[in-house]
């Protein structure tokens, strides 16, 4: 791993020309600290684009925000629409004044879903306000229990686009027909409420704050539960969210871990902010043997373009005007058609793309009071603890071993890593890593899981899919694995 090594100046793209490219975007460490500053402000005040009506006099509010167990919750931040107005104290109780009783309330805490308070209750002279947690502990599984459950079953009608874990239950990204809908479900899959969304929807995200995120192609959408029903912030375009929520990864006492990854796939940058806001560099990991394959394998595809279009759009090429001279757009969908103008460029394209989708894996995880950085490029783990800040380095190996996947599972409940690996038939294999010796345990092989699967998560021993039963038959279905009741003898 290269920590800090963000400054080495990148060869530029030679063509048979008096003109050269530069394909590979140069690196600038302090622009790219203070942009990761700026979008931590964003983070953590986010969301609230509610339009303001006429002002009023400003209005005395005070209250207490506590959690689930009634116990005060400090550093809760409250805003009136985008504006920030204070943090509830040690005690969790606020006062404030806040500039109109016409604008909703909005309480945030970092693992908690946010609540919205309407404005018609700020004429209260004392607000209690209660926050549910996004994350739960529930009981782990034992080897007893049902070995697997279906929780969501496709039809032609209905379709599962994406899940995620939420407080003791589930939400689901579901496609009825033509409409779309989040659903908020118990752990068995029983729905409890449903919101409906005014477009096509293709992602349900988690931010690192533990807030909701459903992204569509133009908009996104920041959801929350009231009581039990769903909830949805006004709707913000979906451009921000691949900016400001998705760039941060994890989390950790009130510091903040940024990703950020580099050409062709190749490359992953980490920085942090600490509880200071200071930003930070944490680590740059890079596999530049196949970055520099696959530069070669663009600059082939890129001037076998350049003879197929006239001289007015090669000169936007060659002046480096085109976002196709663009590392970071190179992998863009709609720019790889572009160039497909012949069967040899086609076929070479496909190529490329699927060198390209054999990326630098690198996850940075979140286990208790930790956070691992797992650099598989260079077979290191630091495993880093904060207030007071530590750091320690171990050696990886069990990613040499035959079928690995380049894929870890994490069971936060319960502390676990598994690491991913594909048996002599295909059969999914998780072996259990032990995060201190970093070396493989037990290892469990659910072969009551249909060959075609993906979406894989855990939590307290249970495995959730969502699979493919038939083959010929495109219906799949989400599935809830007793992992225990596989294990390998």
């Amino acid at each position: 791993m290269t920590f800090c090594g963000l400054f080495n100046r990148e060869p530029h793209l030679a063509l048979p020309s008096q003109h050269s490219i530069n394909l590979l975007a140069q690196f600038s460490p302090s622009k790219y600290l203070n942009q990761m500053k700026r979008l931590l402000v964003y983070l953590l005040l986010w969301g609230v684009a509610f339009a303001s009506g006429a002002q009023t006099d400003s209005w005395k509010l005070r209250g207490m925000v506590r959690n689930e167990m009634d116990e005060p919750l400090p550093g809760a931040t409250l805003l009136s629409g985008d504006q920030l107005l204070g943090f509830s104290d040690s005690d969790g109780s606020f006062n404030l004044l806040i500039p109109s009783v016409t604008v909703p309330l909005i309480v945030r805490c970092v693992g908690y879903f946010p609540q919205h308070i309407p404005s018609d209750s700020l004429h209260s002279t004392f607000l209690e306000i209660q926050l549910s947690p996004s994350a739960v502990s529930l009981p782990e599984v034992s080897v007893g229990d049902a070995r697997v459950g279906t929780l969501f079953t496709e039809d032609f009608s209905t379709e599962i686009i994406d899940y995620t874990f939420a407080g003791a239950g589930l939400m689901m990204l579901v496609r009825e027909q033509k409409s779309y809908f989040l659903w908020y479900c118990r752990d068995n899959g029983a729905r409890i409420s449903r919101l409906q969304f005014p477009a096509p929807v293709q992602q349900l995200h988690q931010s690192c704050t533990g807030a909701y995120h459903v992204v569509g192609e133009q908009f996104a959408w920041e959801c929350t539960l009231n009581g039990q029903q769903l909830d949805t912030f006004p709707r913000y375009p979906a451009a921000k969210f691949h900016q400001i929520i998705a760039p941060c990864v994890q989390e950790l006492n009130h510091y903040y871990f940024f990703r950020k990854t580099g050409p062709f796939r190749q490359s992953v940058q980490y920085t942090y902010i600490d509880p200071d806001k200071k930003a930070h560099p944490l680590a740059y990991i890079r596999d530049k043997k196949a970055e520099n394959q696959l530069l070669d394998q663009y600059r082939s595809i890129l001037y076998s373009y350049l003879k197929t279009i006239p001289d007015i759009d090669r000169d936007d090429i060659l002046n480096g005007l085109s976002p196709l001279t663009d590392p970071m757009q190179a992998l863009q969908p709609e720019n790889l058609l572009k160039m497909a103008e012949t069967n040899d460029l086609v076929a070479a394209i496909g190529f490329f793309n699927q060198l390209a989708y054999d990326s630098v894996y690198a996850p940075l995880i979140k286990l208790g009071d930790q956070v691992l950085l797992l650099d598989f490029v260079n077979d290191q783990q630091w495993t880093i603890a904060v207030n007071p800040w530590q750091d320690t380095i171990q050696t990886l190996q069990f990613h040499h071993e035959p079928g690995w996947r380049k894929q870890v599972l994490t069971d936060q409940p319960l502390g676990r890593i598994y690491a991913c690996f594909s048996a002599k038939g295909g059969d999914l294999v998780l072996k259990s890593i032990d995060p201190k010796s970093v070396r493989p345990g037990k290892s469990y092989t659910p072969k009551a899981l249909p060959y075609l699967c993906d979406h894989f998560s855990i939590r307290n021993g249970w495995l959730y899919c969502i699979g493919q039963p038939d083959v010929n038959t495109p219906n799949r279905k989400l599935y809830r694995l007793n992992l225990y009741s596989f294990e390998d003898p």
